[in-house]
């Protein structure tokens, strides 16, 4: 599904009871521009990691080497990973925590019907590989004889309508969202979609390595078809390159994507017919669940009226191989040994550079983590996340508040009407910590020990049936978009939240036991991140309810896209790989969110010194410490064929420039590290950027 969210101990497994409540901040204290202190008389360990610093370059000349050198030199990346770095570090260590949970609950006599029940046997028949090679494709029979049974174009839309459900993104995806206009509802926002290959441009660029790429998916889908039984395998592969090329071709590029503006188009639904008269809509809405739904956002309406025309224009025959493949490849990964190698083969070692797959027991950990989020994420906070972190996590975050509330006070270039809405805006956003206030409930999943494909489709078809339920359902605050055992943090525009997740505040991100400069330095950044999205050029969009809402001056806005333009200049120069620049438009609202959230950071850790000098540990000033610990969390090694792919459809730049792009634009990193004209991190004073 097009996501709506931003990116995985004891002996005894017990029933989670309740847990403790969210930490809300309270905001009284930034209006009041009050400041938390927390610096530790006590001098506590650097948090810094020395062994990973490469003495042999200069901080001044490339920092994010001279941070990770070390361990850039003497890691590589396992074969079975498609990058390695603190971030999978962290991910592995919470990995091996939640596989003693699963182990413990499929051995566990729990009761059923309970969330304990439902993990444990998730778990069990995920790890039955032998059943899953005596049944082959047997679990997916029903769904495939629907696809053979198509003869009209309006069984085709309700083939559509019944992917949703299955979360297959083909040809459409979807995610369900409050009303960008009306916070007060919800609103199903439909997407483009339908590309079995990870980006549009895989499609349409005539360098070789695509022209490779795109041989190898023919091959991919002759295998899978193959596998299946179909005649013709060869020729209906072609079929399927040559019709998600023309789908290619009608999508919207990552940068128009991005626009909140031009991707909010609220649509009766019986308007639907006039957009697109090629597909049946009253079909595909019905199949879909959302016959009784008056209005949609179309996200994409230039995609959907070329779709409709190109809909009619290829035979239903046509499309069966191309529903049958992405149907496969969908669930291939819980059928037999021939359609998983077959997958892997393709999704992993061709388009990724993946050497060898993970273990069979990660693959059911990250199913578990998605389709049961909550159920394994109320087991990870009892038992893996201190209270203590959320205590010092709430007064770092209000001292990033009041940071930001002051930088804001003190721009030259801003208009005071604009000032007082951007604090009404900081003012109330809301923050989360590991705690939701609401948990998903999955009574309404079945699942069995001896049936991994009914559980996977159970679990997906309640996925979606709770966004539909949630259409006819007031929005509730603290509903997190992903499991709080997830390596991650993230804003929400329409709720005006952040959040971050249990399993990312660990070191390197944050340490309970380290000085205040490394971790103000590491989660602090993100703290600031996660809120200075609120104010990126999409954020800024968006008022202090959540909605689409121009709250700037002419003038105020004219100089924010100025500054915002050097910012993408900047990064359009990097070229992560050879021929391949990073997009400085497609990952323009990340990179404000690391120059202007690492800014915010380091006043914010000023002000939690009190005007005391920071001591110096293990060599380094605390100021030097606070880069040092935001390096830290970047670091990360990328298979080339795997940051090909980021490159072209992430909106985050590669580790090493949300490192260089940001410091050599911060006077606090000249001044800590005494960079100089002709230093690699040398930019002439007009040429650096700053925006809040």
């Amino acid at each position: 599904m097009q996501k709506l969210w931003l990116i995985i101990g004891a002996t005894l497994i017990v029933a989670c009871g309740k847990t403790e409540g969210p930490v809300v901040v309270d905001t009284a204290q930034a209006a009041a521009g009050s400041t938390v202190t927390i610096a530790d008389p006590v001098i506590k360990k650097s948090g810094i990691d020395l062994e990973n610093i490469d003495e042999g370059i200069r901080p001044q000349d490339n920092f994010f080497r001279y941070a990770n050198g070390a361990w850039l030199d003497q890691n590589e990346i396992p074969p079975d990973e498609v990058a390695y770095g603190a971030a999978i570090e962290v991910r592995d260590r919470n990995q091996e925590r939640l596989k003693i949970v699963l182990e413990e609950a499929a051995l566990a006599d729990a009761e059923p019907g309970s969330d304990l029940q439902k993990i444990g046997d998730f778990y069990t028949s995920y790890m039955d590989e032998a059943r899953a090679n005596e049944l082959g494709l047997e679990p997916l029979k029903a769904e495939l004889e629907l696809i053979a049974a198509a003869e009209t174009y309006s069984d085709l839309a309700r083939l559509f309508g019944r992917n949703m459900w299955l979360q297959l993104g083909v040809p459409f995806d979807y995610y369900v969202d409050r009303d960008r206009g009306d916070t007060s509802r919800h609103l199903f926002y439909l997407w483009q979609a339908g590309l079995g290959m990870p980006d549009r441009d895989y499609y349409l660029k005539d360098e070789d390595k695509y022209v490779e790429m795109r041989a190898r998916y023919v091959d991919y889908a002759d295998r899978l078809l193959d596998l299946a039984g179909w005649e013709n395998s060869r020729e209906a592969a072609e079929g399927i390159l040559a019709l998600e090329t023309r789908i290619a071709e009608i999508q919207w590029d990552n940068v128009r994507l991005r626009d909140r503006i031009a991707t909010y188009n609220l649509m009766p639904t019986d308007d639907l017919p006039e957009l697109a008269p090629g597909l049946d809509w009253n079909a595909y809405l019905e199949a879909a669940g959302l016959g009784s739904a008056g209005e949609i956002n179309v996200s994409t309406p230039s995609f959907f009226t070329d779709f409709g025309k190109l809909l009619d224009d290829v035979p239903v025959d046509q499309w069966k191989p191309y529903l049958t493949l992405h149907l496969i490849d969908g669930f291939a990964y819980q059928l037999s040994q021939p359609f998983f190698d077959a997958r892997f083969e393709f999704r992993g070692r061709v388009l990724r550079g993946q050497e060898q797959p993970r273990p069979r027991w990660e693959y059911a950990l990250g199913n578990a983590n998605d389709l049961l989020q909550d159920a394994v994420g109320k087991i990870y906070l009892e038992r893996f996340f201190p209270p203590e972190a959320a205590e010092r996590m709430d007064k770092m975050v209000e001292n990033l508040r009041v940071a930001f509330s002051r930088s804001i006070d003190n721009l030259d270039w801003m208009r005071p009407e604009t000032k007082a809405a951007a604090q009404k805006k900081l003012k109330t956003l809301k923050v989360y910590v590991g705690y939701p206030d609401h948990w998903r409930d999955y009574s309404r999943v079945e699942i069995t020990p001896d049936d991994l494909m009914a559980n996977m489709l159970s679990a997906t078809r309640e996925t979606y049936a709770r966004d539909i339920r949630d259409l006819d359902l007031p929005p509730r605050d603290g509903e997190f978009g992903i499991g709080t055992q997830h390596v991650n943090a993230y804003y929400r525009p329409t709720a005006g939240e952040l959040v971050f997740l249990a399993g990312y505040l660990q070191p390197p991100f944050f340490d309970l036991e380290a000085d205040d400069a490394v971790n103000y330095g590491a989660v602090g950044s993100t703290i600031g991140h996660e809120m200075l999205h609120a104010f990126d050029d999409q954020g800024r969009k968006v008022d202090e309810n959540g909605e689409n809402r121009d709250w700037w001056t002419p003038e105020d806005a004219d100089e924010y896209e100025r500054r915002a333009q050097k910012l993408v200049e900047q990064y359009n120069g990097y070229e992560p790989v050879e021929g391949l620049h990073i997009n400085g438009e497609l990952t323009l609202g990340e990179n404000i969110g690391d120059l202007a959230g690492l800014t915010m950071a380091f006043r914010a850790y000023q002000l939690s010194l009190d005007g005391q000098p920071a001591p110096v540990i293990d060599g380094f000033t605390g100021e030097q410490r606070f880069f040092l610990g935001n390096a830290a969390t970047e670091r990360m090694k990328i298979r080339d064929e795997f940051l090909r792919e980021l490159i072209l459809s992430d909106p985050h730049s590669p580790s090493e420039y949300r490192v260089i792009g940001v410091v050599s634009n911060m006077p606090e990193f000249y001044e800590a590290f005494d960079v100089e004209e002709g230093d690699g991190h040398w930019r002439a004073p007009e040429d650096r950027v700053t925006i809040w």
